[in-house]
């Protein structure tokens, strides 16, 4: 007798599911820049040599210079946006609050009945308030 595995089955009598295929990954060109490799083989000392020892041109600026620059030039925007939001919200709350400011109560004249009522029960039994 041949068990069920051996013939692409399981035990439960169904056939064995095979996983779904991983999702592509789709690089980008600042990637591959940063970390790809063309499969060529490592630098020489000569070629490292080489580039240790040139100068580097004073008026270029550095790449961290460039990181930092860009990072402060996207806080100042996430900043903007954030503020303008606030700003938006705090004039919808601002609106809000002053329209229910303006309201009066409804039915004022039943509400003093029932505050008078509960200063002084009737027989001294809230109850009786109504």
């Amino acid at each position: 007798r041949v068990p069920r595995e051996a013939m692409g089955g399981t035990m439960s009598g169904q056939q064995a599911r095979r996983p779904a295929p991983l999702p592509p990954v789709f690089y980008s060109e600042e990637f591959f820049k940063e970390y790809g490799s063309s499969g060529s083989p490592a630098p020489s000392a000569q070629s490292i040599a080489a580039v240790v020892a040139a100068p580097e041109s004073v008026d270029a600026p550095s790449r961290g210079e460039l990181k930092g620059t860009e990072r402060n030039r996207i806080l100042a925007e996430l900043r903007e946006d954030e503020l303008s939001a606030a700003e938006a919200a705090a004039r919808r709350i601002g609106t809000w609050a002053a329209e229910l400011q303006a309201r009066t109560v409804p039915c004022g004249a039943e509400q003093a009945e029932v505050e008078r009522c509960y200063a002084a029960p009737p027989m001294g039994d809230q109850l009786r308030c109504g």
